[in-house]
């Protein structure tokens, strides 16, 4: 009776754990360069940002009271997130054989500066924001 009980199990645990690790089995989109003192970023769970840390598709990166996070994407795009603020990394596309990509940021909360890397002729950039979307195509 015991074994037809763990037969029974034995999927849904195979799915909880096939589903924890494919979240972090994603490419990373880029780097955080530098954090000072604090950032985290939520992709699949809740973790400390520092520099080297690799940043993902779909990441919310969240700043504190006197949080900075300098954040370099695989294109060479750079955006830095002050204090208070909330970004969103929803897409990011980039082949470096090719001139053209797209990024895609969500920023919902504070302040931010992004600057275009190796796309910025070809690539087209969407930042969208509580009050409005910025849309750069080069």
């Amino acid at each position: 009776m015991q074994n037809r009980n763990w037969i029974q199990v034995l999927p849904l645990a195979i799915l909880f754990a096939l589903q924890a690790t494919t979240s972090h089995t994603q490419e990373a989109i880029g780097k955080a360069t530098s954090v000072k003192p604090q950032a985290e970023g939520s992709h699949g769970g809740t973790r400390t940002l520092s520099g080297g840390s690799d940043i993902y598709s779909k990441e919310i990166v969240r700043t504190g009271d006197t949080g900075q996070a300098d954040l370099q994407f695989r294109d060479q795009s750079n955006l830095s997130v002050g204090p208070k603020s909330s970004v969103r990394l929803d897409k990011f596309v980039y082949d470096p054989n090719k001139s053209a990509g797209s990024v895609a940021i969500q920023a919902t909360r504070g302040s931010f500066r992004f600057v275009t890397g190796s796309q910025g002729g070809g690539g087209n950039y969407q930042i969208k924001t509580p009050y409005g979307t910025l849309g750069v195509r080069g």
